[in-house]
């Protein structure tokens, strides 16, 4: 008997086998003949194979969508604590060679407690390279909501003011919930750990 041009012999066909299945053996074996790892692979567990890839991509699926959705909430978490210290800023104004006038302004109605302000000169050529301090860190107990407070920094001996210099407030204070904050200049307020 000869199937798609390759020969059955007798002996792998049993006779109380219909012709059908004896077909079917000589198909399987003469197809799985040309395969060079025929004795290596284990044909019947590929849909297995199928299922642990399929299970260890929905748990990374899913493990990704939870880790999106965790850094989601913290995000929004921090926009919502953030809410009253964006409401904190401050404006520098040089008076002189030698002093500063900071006002630091709380728009917000709650009072912010534990205020630091410290002067930084920076370079005109190099907005962002490194500043140097002007003088020590001003502290303020505690400012009212909408309200604003004037602080006046003397610089050190060793640094004279120009009306052209840039200078950038860092400014720390605690919000009425209790979180401190830190903001440089112009930017967003970010939480100190």
């Amino acid at each position: 008997m000869t199937v798609i041009g390759v020969p059955i012999p007798i002996s792998q066909s049993n006779p109380a086998d219909p012709p059908c299945v004896a077909l079917d053996r000589g198909i399987h074996d003469g197809l799985m003949n040309w395969s060079p790892i025929q004795d290596v692979v284990d044909w019947g567990s590929v849909p297995d194979w199928f299922g642990a890839v399929g299970s260890i991509a929905s748990v990374l699926f899913v493990y990704l969508g939870l880790r999106r959705e965790i850094r989601a909430r913290r995000s929004d978490d921090l926009r919502i604590r953030a809410s009253q210290a964006r409401l904190v800023s401050a404006v520098v104004e040089i008076r002189g060679t030698s002093v500063l006038r900071v006002t630091v302004a709380n728009e917000s109605d709650a009072p912010v407690l534990d205020v630091a302000v410290l002067a930084r000169v920076v370079a005109p050529d190099d907005p962002d390279g490194t500043s140097v301090e002007l003088a020590a860190a001003k502290h303020v107990r505690r400012i009212p909501g909408r309200d604003k407070q004037d602080i006046f920094v003397t610089v050190t001996a060793e640094h004279r003011l120009r009306p052209t210099d840039t200078v950038l407030v860092d400014l720390t204070f605690t919000d009425h919930d209790g979180n401190r904050w830190h903001r440089i200049g112009a930017g967003q307020p970010e939480p100190v750990d």
